[in-house]
């Protein structure tokens, strides 16, 4: 470029004046400059040509008003920079170095210019220029954090929205069930079981952790916290990849996990949340365990009708709960040891570490307060009901 003869001394921002003459050229050089730095504007999301260079032309001529006196520090082009960049995706990085390129560019081309004008006024000019390129920069990368923000909630909204979906009873329209799936990236097709896990239980990095051991064994899943559970829904080629997966996602996670059966139609997940959340429940608050739909079939009765259970319980077992609690707790503890070891006292005893005749002593005890023998197998049914009732719902 050939620096333009004169006559008489100009001064800084004459030379910045002279610059907004040809800043459409400048606009142009600015873009090649950044396309040959940042690759990162290669990308299908990101900035067009036009969109680029519309940015650019904006900002340049906006700090070159400021530097010619013409104007004062206007932000705007730079926030509409950042917010455009945060929108489709060009990195905060790509975006600042954008503005070291600008401003290094307006110093060469300022430099060029200069015959005639004193040292000293040129480093005032430097000094400004620089100074213009950090407020634009900073401005542009609020303006990128505040839209990012933004973006994140919105996505984060709209992950809930869809996953909410997936779990509304779509029977008369599951075409929206499979809009859903397509939307979140999961398959339309194989084998789905949905999770119910303690909400208090399951921090973050244990959904990370428990979804990336997921994927390793071929099962992809989706999580969700909702106001009673952290929800999870399975997704993979076959029933048998969801079994093998379901002892690893309890290690990952390490608190009660209802799981419900294992369903083949989509249509058919939002029946399986009720069956994940009825089968958590059938294992008492802070146990760790991961608990299938099908396995506990007197459990879920019981748990269904909570009211008529503790009625049962109360009615069953009598006096025997209204004893101290120590000596309640002693006798419940025999009584579910002796249903665990099958009826053998000599197993009982050695599993308590008591005495044979101590377990004998303690189940007359339970037939002496509640009329009922552990020996007579109604009676003995009785019993168990009672005692899984007090588990379950105390």
């Amino acid at each position: 470029m050939t620096t333009p003869s004169r006559t008489a001394a100009v001064t800084p921002g004459q030379l910045a004046a002279e610059l907004l003459n040809s800043v459409e050229k400048l606009a142009d050089q600015l873009v090649a400059r950044v396309l040959d730095a940042e690759r990162s504007y290669d990308g299908s999301q990101m900035l067009t040509h036009d969109e680029l260079r519309d940015s650019c032309l904006d900002n340049l001529t906006s700090a070159l008003r400021v530097l010619a006196g013409i104007a004062p520090i206007q932000l705007d082009s730079a926030r509409a920079a950042g917010r455009l960049k945060a929108e489709r995706g060009v990195p905060i990085t790509a975006v600042l170095h954008a503005y070291r390129l600008c401003g290094r560019l307006m110093w060469e081309q300022l430099t060029k210019r200069s015959d005639g004008v004193a040292d000293h006024e040129m480093l005032e000019l430097s000094a400004q220029l620089w100074e213009i390129v950090d407020l634009y920069s900073d401005a542009s990368a609020d303006a990128y954090r505040e839209t990012e923000t933004l973006l994140t909630q919105a996505d984060t909204e709209s992950r809930t929205r869809l996953f909410q979906t997936l779990f509304d009873d779509h029977t008369e329209n599951p075409a929206r069930i499979l809009d859903a799936l397509r939307a979140l990236g999961l398959p339309e097709q194989g084998s789905f079981a949905v999770l119910s896990a303690d909400v208090g239980a399951v921090r973050p990095a244990e959904s990370s952790n428990a979804k990336a051991r997921l994927t390793q064994l071929g099962v992809t899943s989706i999580w969700d916290t909702q106001s009673d559970a952290r929800v999870g829904l399975l997704c993979a080629p076959s029933a048998t990849a969801i079994d093998h997966a379901l002892p690893a996602l309890g290690r990952a996670i390490g608190t009660r996990i209802g799981v419900s059966r294992t369903i083949t139609r989509p249509d058919m997940i939002a029946a399986a949340l009720g069956e994940a959340r009825l089968s958590r429940i059938c294992e008492p608050e802070g146990t760790t365990a991961v608990i299938r739909y099908d396995t506990l079939p007197l459990a879920q009765l019981l748990v269904r009708m909570p009211n008529a259970t503790r009625s049962a319980a109360a009615q069953i077992l009598g006096p025997l709960l209204r004893l101290p609690e120590g000596e309640q707790q002693e006798l419940l503890t025999t009584l579910e040891t002796w249903f665990a070891c099958k009826g053998s006292n000599a197993a009982v005893a050695e599993q308590l570490h008591y005495h044979r005749n101590t377990i004998l002593y303690r189940l007359h005890k339970v037939r002496d307060l509640t009329g009922r023998d552990v020996n007579d197998p109604a009676q003995a049914a009785e019993l168990y009901i009672a005692l899984q009732a007090t588990r379950l719902l105390t």
